[in-house]
C-alpha cells in the first residue's frame, strides 16, 4: 500500500510473487468462509479490497455520472439522447438508471446522487 496507494495486489505481482499469492488466497478464503473478526478489521484498516470488481465499477459508474453532469452543464438538462452522437456510451448509461430505477435495483445512494442533478427519469424516446 505505501509504495502503490492501495492494496490492490495483483496475484502474479512481480516484485513479490509471494505477497500477490497470499492477498489471493484470503480473498479466497474470505468468499468461502469469512475470516475471524480480528483478521477482517486489521485486513480492512489498512484499506484491503475483498473484491476488486466492486471498486472498478464503482469508478466506472462515478465517470459516467461525472460526464452526464458536464453534458447538464452544456444543455441544461439530462435528457440524454439514447443514441447521442457525440458520446453514444452516456445515452445508453441514462437509459439503464432509468430501467434499473424503474426496476427498483438502482442503490439509493445513486439515486439521490441522479436527484441531486435534477435526473429527469422519464426520457424521451
Amino acid at each position: 500500500k505505501n509504495q502503490n496507494g492501495n492494496t490492490l495486489v495483483p496475484t502474479s505481482y512481480e516484485q513479490n510473487p509471494q505477497l500477490g499469492s497470499w492477498a489471493n488466497k484470503r480473498k479466497y478464503w474470505h468468499s468461502k468462509k469469512p475470516l475471524p473478526s480480528n483478521r477482517v478489521l486489521r485486513l480492512e484498516s489498512i484499506g484491503f479490497v475483498w473484491c476488486a470488481q466492486t471498486i472498478i465499477e464503482e469508478a466506472n459508474w462515478e465517470s459516467m455520472f461525472e460526464m452526464l453532469v458536464k453534458y447538464k452543464g452544456q444543455h441544461g438538462n439530462t435528457l440524454v439522447p439514447q443514441s447521442y452522437h457525440k458520446n453514444p456510451k452516456l445515452g445508453q448509461w441514462v437509459e439503464t438508471q432509468r430501467i434499473l430505477n424503474l426496476d427498483e435495483k438502482l442503490p439509493s445512494n445513486r439515486v439521490l446522487r441522479l436527484e441531486s442533478i435534477e435526473f429527469v427519469w422519464c426520457g424521451q424516446r
